[in-house]
């Protein structure tokens, strides 16, 4: 009886060793596939982010006016995918006019003109957005331009 009482004592100290240890490896490789995820999902936003910075040519004759552009943001407006563009844009001189927005594709043919009418007093700055028609696709391969 002895025997079998130390055998059974034995089996469930070995069990509960056993099932600490394998316990303690869950959690390392779950905290190592949590951080590995938590990785990959800010590398694969920043690879978005990448994907989507166009540049916009600022027109000459707008820069002599003393416009100038800060961030530039690509997004969706509620009609279309990837339509809006949204320019901040900082008034060395008071600005009253129309801007013009174009978009071009890989071949340089126009695809999406937006007209804004915008007024900026000096030293002032804003974020202004350009909704081109919801057909629009505006991606990184696409050339910008505001006249």
């Amino acid at each position: 009886m002895k025997i079998i009482s130390l055998s059974v004592l034995a089996i469930l100290v070995f069990s509960a060793c056993s099932s600490s240890s394998i316990k303690e490896k869950i959690n390392k490789t779950g905290d190592v596939a949590g951080q590995a995820a938590g990785e990959f999902i800010e590398g694969a936003s920043k690879g978005v982010e990448k994907a989507f910075d166009v540049k916009v040519e600022l027109n000459q004759n707008l820069k002599e006016k003393g416009i100038e552009f800060g961030k530039t943001i690509i997004s969706s407006d509620s009609l279309g995918t990837d339509n809006l563009l949204v320019l901040y844009v900082i008034f060395n001189q008071a600005f009253d006019g129309t801007l013009t927005a174009k978009a071009f594709d890989e071949q340089t043919l126009e695809m999406g003109r937006a007209k804004l009418n915008v007024i900026g007093k000096k030293d002032e700055a804003k974020f202004i957005e350009f909704h081109f028609d919801p057909r629009t696709n505006i991606n990184s391969k696409n050339k910008l331009t505001v006249d």
